[in-house]
């Protein structure tokens, strides 16, 4: 229950960006947030499942195709496990450095799932993967603290 609450805070924050930020700003990735704390403080075997199936609930929100999220939080909690072994995790520039390469697997994964179905990618912003990125990082940075 205690793993659930932050949950619902992130579906709560998610409605309220939607409609506090400027049109065409991409909100904070907060089910990426989520994947990472619980990832976090739990081993592999429970983390990335618990990613995978996150992300499928954020297609299922109407968020993207079905399963496209589900292999970017995976593969980004994938990645912040590799890079919290490498790491200091209790310092903020290591917190960040993990966050970094999860951040950038998530849109590996992304394009990987593009790419297998013949999609069309689309122009990638570099302002808005950074505007992104910029608006999650507080966000994760908090979860961790918690």
């Amino acid at each position: 229950m205690r793993a659930l609450l932050p949950l619902l805070g992130a579906l709560f924050l998610l409605g309220l960006f939607a409609t506090l930020l400027p049109e065409g700003w991409p909100g904070p990735d907060l089910f990426l947030a989520y994947a990472l704390w619980y990832a976090g403080a739990r081993p592999y075997f429970l983390g990335l499942p618990v990613a995978f199936a996150l992300g499928l609930l954020q297609d299922l929100l109407g968020f993207g195709l079905l399963g496209l999220h589900g292999v970017g939080l995976l593969m980004a909690t994938y990645a912040h496990y590799a890079a919290s072994r490498r790491v200091v995790a209790g310092e903020a520039l290591g917190m960040g450095l993990a966050f970094l390469y999860a951040f950038l697997a998530k849109w590996a994964g992304y394009f990987l799932v593009a790419y297998w179905l013949r999609l069309e990618p689309p122009p990638l912003a570099l302002g808005s993967l950074l505007l992104e990125g910029a608006l999650t990082l507080p966000f994760y940075l908090l979860l961790r603290r918690l």
